[in-house]
């Protein structure tokens, strides 16, 4: 008896054995399965080098839908996480196009990722539609939503297959499922996209491995012009955690940054355009740098992806935004701290609003600079006359501050007696009603002013290539022959020349350098912020041209008032 299990247990054994050798003959599917990962999804991984995606101009098996109905919010695409008996893919590459009035969205089997995504309201200085979605070079397959994992040789796999794919309409809605089996990994995307720039995505990995889905490198292709500017900023990234939004810029990321559970989003940005990965369903996200060749030989190129790290059990689902920074949109979507205007934001987004106001009138937002700058002057009228008299008023009383110093001259060396000289110029200047220090708070409030301006016209998008008149195309852009900001100079230095001053010929000599300093500071400057410096300069001209006849024509009262 003891014999016979013997040799039942030596017998089943040697089945076992056989079935090893045989089974992968009779099922390949189920030959090779993926071993488990050591390392975790955020490790840093190159992109995937595969065959690319077409072009989404592509029309092999190309399907298109147009809605003009507002899109609701929809529910998280719910994914199959069993595995498939059989292999799934297709046999030849698709690309499908949903297009609506504010985009048009390519997506491709080939790795099921989004390889075109063209704004409608938006163009280039060439006139073609605004691609969020950066062209690759030959062997690369990291569209946006790839699939990075610890294991490279299934990412390259995942990201260069052809997926089968199944599409269907909700209302306004189309949904995309993609679907790829192979030796046993089964993998599923779905994606939801409405007539808005926020849409659904769904990623299923099984078995569950860590993994990431990404978007990038960048964002927004530069054209020429663009790229020359010192404005702009391309591929930043963006991280917000607890409501704070955290800034990484491009070229001083470290390798790889790694975000908790608490990340409300990781996005890449442009001065105008955004493209944001925001979780429902994640562990974390990613911020990771790549340095790939440049268009110069020998010059390697930063370049920044973000991504989503899976959960657990092989899950990544949330919102994707491919879209304009644009105040009411980005407010909109909850991501309103992505539009950076600067220290003095609050004074921007005013100015933005007030703009938008205006410009419902003027038609045209250099007209709509214009007026503001008007409504700024007249606001700070009454400080700006109070600067002006304060100046004319210490203008006169110099002579009797020159003689305070002259009977001080021989203690220059003496700091008591020099303290002692201050103390009388000082109550000079209290008996007189002056204040030495009234000029300077007009200008102190204009810097506000400025840097809100400044703010405003290298991020509102609302502002990107609108036209002024004659050779200003482009308000956000500098003056490409530097006209205004010649005119700019032109009125400093006049400026100069009829305000009241209590210098000395050889410091006021000196203060005439300043407008040509100012000159070299703004000639690359937007020339809608030029604008605004020019018509304040020729407004206050104006005034003190005034102030000036006033003076003359009443020597003796110096307030102007009378």
């Amino acid at each position: 008896m003891e014999k016979r299990i013997f040799l039942a247990v030596l017998l089943s054994l040697a089945i076992l054995i056989a079935y090893g050798q045989i089974a992968p003959m009779l099922f390949p599917e189920l030959a090779h399965k993926p071993s488990p990962a050591t390392a975790t999804a955020g490790t840093s991984t190159a992109p995937g080098k595969s065959e690319p995606s077409k072009p989404a101009s592509s029309t092999t098996g190309t399907t298109g839908t147009t809605s003009s109905v507002a899109a609701a919010v929809v529910p998280t695409p719910a994914t199959s996480a069993a595995v498939p008996l059989a292999n799934v893919s297709a046999a030849v590459q698709k690309n499908t196009a949903i297009d609506t009035p504010l985009f048009i969205a390519t997506f491709s089997n080939r790795g099921a990722q989004l390889v075109s995504f063209k704004l409608k309201r938006y163009t280039t200085s060439k006139g073609e539609l605004v691609e969020l979605v950066k062209t690759r070079p030959a062997g690369r397959s990291d569209y946006p939503f790839a699939i990075v994992t610890t294991t490279r040789p299934l990412a390259d796999e995942l990201n260069s297959a052809l997926w089968d794919v199944s599409e269907s309409h909700e209302g306004a809605n189309t949904m995309l499922q993609y679907r790829y089996a192979r030796n046993g990994v089964s993998a599923t995307k779905t994606f939801k996209v409405g007539p808005e720039y926020l849409f659904k995505f769904a990623v299923n990995l099984t078995p569950a491995v860590p993994y990431r889905v990404e978007t990038g490198p960048g964002i927004h292709a530069l054209g020429k012009d663009e790229g020359q500017s010192q404005l702009t900023i391309t591929g930043n990234g963006l991280v917000q955690q607890n409501d704070k939004l955290e800034v990484f810029k491009r070229e001083k990321i470290d390798h790889l940054q790694v975000f908790g559970p608490d990340a409300q989003f990781v996005a890449l940005e442009d001065n105008y355009f955004l493209s944001v990965l925001r979780p429902e369903k994640a562990s974390g996200a990613v911020l990771n740098r790549f340095d790939e060749a440049g268009p110069k030989p020998g010059v390697k190129q930063r370049e920044l992806y973000a991504a989503l790290n899976a959960t657990q059990d092989g899950n990544v689902a949330g919102d994707a935004f491919f879209g304009p920074k644009e105040a009411d949109i980005v407010d909109k979507y909850g991501l309103e701290r992505t539009l950076q205007f600067g220290t003095f934001g609050v004074i921007a987004r005013f100015f933005l609003f007030a703009l938008k106001w205006i410009n419902q009138t003027t038609h045209n937002w250099g007209w709509a600079i214009i007026v503001m700058t008007i409504l700024i002057k007249i606001v700070l009228y009454p400080l700006q006359h109070k600067s002006i008299v304060s100046m004319r008023k210490s203008q006169k009383l110099q002579p009797k501050v020159e003689a305070i110093k002259a009977r001080y001259k021989k203690a220059k060396s003496d700091p008591e007696q020099r303290q002692k000289m201050n103390v009388e110029v000082m109550k000079l200047y209290q008996s007189e009603g002056v204040n030495p220090m009234g000029g300077c708070l007009p200008m102190l409030l204009q810097l506000p002013i400025f840097w809100g301006f400044y703010g405003l016209l290298s991020r509102a998008i609302e502002l990107r290539g609108a036209p002024f008149m004659g050779w200003i195309h482009d308000l956000s852009a500098k003056d490409p022959y530097y006209v205004t900001p010649i005119l700019m100079t032109i009125a400093m230095f006049i400026q100069q020349s009829i305000t009241p001053t209590t210098v000395d010929p050889a410091q006021k000599r000196m203060f005439m350098i300043m407008p040509i300093m100012f000159f070299f500071f703004f000639k690359e400057l937007p020339s809608g912020l030029v604008l605004y410096w020019l018509v304040q300069n020729v407004l206050t001209v104006i005034q003190q041209l005034i102030m000036n006849k006033w003076w003359k024509d009443h020597p003796s009262d110096p307030t102007g008032n009378e």
